[in-house]
C-alpha cells in the first residue's frame, strides 16, 4: 500500500509542472519580450538624439551668421531672376567648357521657409531651380562647374548624378539653383 503523503507529493509535483509550464514561463517570455522592446527603444532614441544633436549644430552654425553678413549677402541676391536668362547662359556656359549641352530646364520657384517666424518668412530668398543635362570627358564637366562659379548669378548644385555613355564619355544630370531676394520697402534706408 502507498501512504496518503506520497500522493500527494506526486501531485503537487504535478501541479507545481501546470503552474510552471501554464503561467511562469509565459510570464518569462513576455519579460523576454519587453526587454528586446525597450533594448529597441533606447537604440531608436540614441538615433533619434544623434539627429537632434546634428541638427542643433546646423542650427547654431546658422545663427552664428552676423545680421551683417546676412544683409550684406541679400544685398548682393538679384531682385528678381529671369528663368530663360539663366538657361541661356547654362547653354553659353556649356558650349565654353565644351561639354555637348542636351538639355536644360526650368524646374520651379520655391519660396525659402522659416519656421520660427512666418513674418520673417516673407523676407526670404526664393529659390529657382533648373535641371541641366550634359555630355563630356570628365575634364569638360570639371570646366562646366568651374565656369558656372563664375556665372553672373549665385549657383547652386542641389543635385547631380553621373552616368557612363556607350561612347566612353560622361553624361551629367546637374540640378542648379540661383536666389533671389527683394528687399522689403520698409527695410530700405
Amino acid at each position: 500500500m502507498i501512504p496518503k503523503g506520497l500522493f500527494t507529493q506526486i501531485g503537487m509535483l504535478i501541479l507545481s509542472v501546470v503552474i510552471i509550464v501554464t503561467y511562469v514561463q509565459p510570464a518569462f517570455t513576455k519579460i523576454g519580450i519587453v526587454q528586446d522592446n525597450i533594448k529597441n527603444y533606447i537604440e531608436e532614441r540614441q538615433k533619434v538624439e544623434s539627429v537632434n544633436v546634428k541638427l542643433t549644430d546646423l542650427l547654431n552654425r546658422i545663427s552664428n551668421v552676423s545680421n551683417t553678413d546676412r544683409s550684406k549677402l541679400l544685398r548682393y541676391l538679384p531682385d528678381s531672376v529671369d528663368e530663360i536668362a539663366v538657361q541661356r547662359d547654362l547653354v553659353i556656359v556649356s558650349n565654353e567648357a565644351g561639354v555637348k549641352y542636351k538639355d536644360v530646364n526650368f524646374v520651379g520657384v520655391e519660396e525659402i521657409k522659416n519656421n520660427r517666424d512666418l513674418e520673417a518668412s516673407a523676407n526670404l530668398p526664393r529659390a529657382y531651380t533648373f535641371s541641366l543635362s550634359v555630355e563630356g570627358s570628365y575634364e569638360q564637366i570639371k570646366n562646366l562647374f568651374l565656369l558656372m562659379e563664375q556665372n553672373n548669378y549665385p549657383l547652386e548644385v542641389q543635385g547631380l548624378g553621373i552616368k557612363k555613355s556607350k561612347e566612353g564619355f560622361l553624361m551629367a544630370e546637374i540640378q542648379l539653383a540661383t536666389y533671389s531676394y527683394k528687399e522689403p520697402i520698409s527695410n530700405i534706408k
